[in-house]
């Protein structure tokens, strides 16, 4: 499970609404942790302030951030603030990783276009490919009390090495569970046979029906230690980059974790992880873990 000792995350340049580092901050508080914020001065800079047409100060994030630190400091949560030279987020980031032992990192969701995405990689994407740590991916919404966290599993592949994955998911989402004062739901998703171009259907295929109880059985094996009533299993036919999202936005889940970085099932045919896919068409955080950890 994640330690949550020591957390990492960035100042927004372009807003005052500091949602990562506020998340930061309010997980570092249950869990009595550090977190380290990074200012990283940007080359460009704000297009607006360049050009004259706004005051150097009134975007200034820092005013709110200082508000921000002196309420959590008061409370006993212990930050610093790094500043950070001409660079990209993720250069800074992943570098910053190398230099301290961290345990988490906590980011904004940009929402990019998909267009946009398949142009110039986000700062997201870079992380989930290249950065070894946990990355929480969070949004607007704040965390509700008695809400519901959703663990992607993928409980196709047998291999022991993603058994143990799915084990340590479910480790972190019960831990989670707990901090948050939140309950747990699962989904998993597969997808059917399809001989339709074939010229004889063979014989070993099963059917749709009974491939759905196979991983219903498979999904119900997953939870049996966690004593999850059925209501909160989910189970779908579809590929992840659409099932998740639509069944975490069904929920109205406060946080998604799942598995970052694996090339084999259902992922494989996909462009790119699915952690990546779907960080755009969800509403809620996501908690991504990569599978090295374990």
């Amino acid at each position: 499970m994640i330690a949550y000792h020591h957390t990492l995350t960035v100042i927004d340049n372009d807003s005052p609404a500091q949602f990562a580092l506020h998340k930061a901050l309010q997980l570092a508080k249950k869990t009595h942790s550090k977190v380290t914020a990074l200012k990283i001065d940007h080359p460009n800079g704000n297009l607006l302030t360049r050009l004259g047409l706004i005051p150097n100060n009134a975007l200034d994030p820092m005013l709110f951030v200082k508000k921000l630190l002196a309420k959590y400091q008061r409370q006993g949560v212990e930050v610093e603030i790094k500043n950070i030279e001409k660079t990209k987020d993720h250069v800074a980031l992943i570098k910053e990783t190398k230099a301290g032992n961290y345990d988490l990192i906590m980011i904004n969701n940009q929402h990019r276009s998909a267009i946009l995405n398949e142009f110039i990689p986000s700062c997201e994407a870079h992380l989930l490919r290249d950065c070894e740590l946990p990355i929480m991916i969070v949004g607007n919404k704040s965390w509700q009390r008695h809400g519901h966290i959703l663990t992607a599993l993928e409980t196709s592949n047998s291999q022991i090495e993603h058994s143990k994955l799915n084990q340590c998911l479910l480790d972190d989402s019960q831990q989670l569970a707990s901090l948050l004062d939140n309950d747990i739901h699962l989904v998993n998703c597969y997808q059917t046979e399809n001989w339709s171009m074939s010229v004889e259907r063979r014989k070993d295929l099963i059917t749709d029906e009974e491939q759905k109880k196979q991983h219903w059985a498979r999904l119900l094996n997953s939870a049996k230690s966690y004593h999850l009533a059925d209501d909160h299993l989910h189970l779908e036919q579809g590929l992840p980059d659409h099932v998740i999202p639509s069944v975490a936005n069904q929920c109205d889940a406060n946080l998604l974790i799942i598995g970052a970085g694996e090339h084999h099932g259902v992922i494989s045919d996909l462009k790119g992880h699915t952690s990546c896919a779907i960080v755009d068409e969800l509403k809620c955080d996501i908690l991504a873990i990569k599978p090295q950890l374990h």
